[in-house]
């Protein structure tokens, strides 16, 4: 008798890896060829922030989780082939910054990430990116 068992994604592990800064969490739920885009006011649609494969997503999450902010997960929908999600993170020095994320699904893995995300304009330092 053979069983096939479906991989599905569990949002509530991304939820904690994000509110604890875990990027080896983070990296590990990436399909080996994902794509992550991010747009913000300095990465416009005509021109975002790209990584391909989970290396160079690996590399952003290692970034962002060594920061000293905090990060809260909440607004999820969550389907077989599909989340999304708003993150809100805080800096000491009061910088806020705020993002809407959808993820499509493959396997149980992140295939394609697409952030659009905010920053406070007079709190935030210039030049400080995600």
């Amino acid at each position: 008798m053979t069983t096939s068992a479906t991989a599905t994604f569990d949002f509530g592990d991304l939820k904690k890896a994000l509110e604890h800064s875990d990027a080896a969490t983070l990296i590990g739920l990436y399909a080996d060829d994902a794509e992550m885009v991010i747009v913000d006011r300095n990465r416009p649609p005509s021109s975002p922030m790209t990584f391909s494969g989970r290396e160079a997503i690996a590399a952003f999450w290692r970034d962002v989780c060594s920061r000293d902010m905090t990060h809260y997960v909440g607004h999820e929908v969550v389907g077989p082939n599909r989340a999304a999600f708003v993150e809100e993170c805080a800096y000491p020095d009061g910088c806020h910054v705020m993002s809407a994320m959808t993820l499509d699904l493959r396997g149980g893995r992140i295939a394609k990430h697409l952030t659009v995300q905010a920053w406070d304009e007079v709190s935030c330092a210039t030049g400080r990116a995600t």
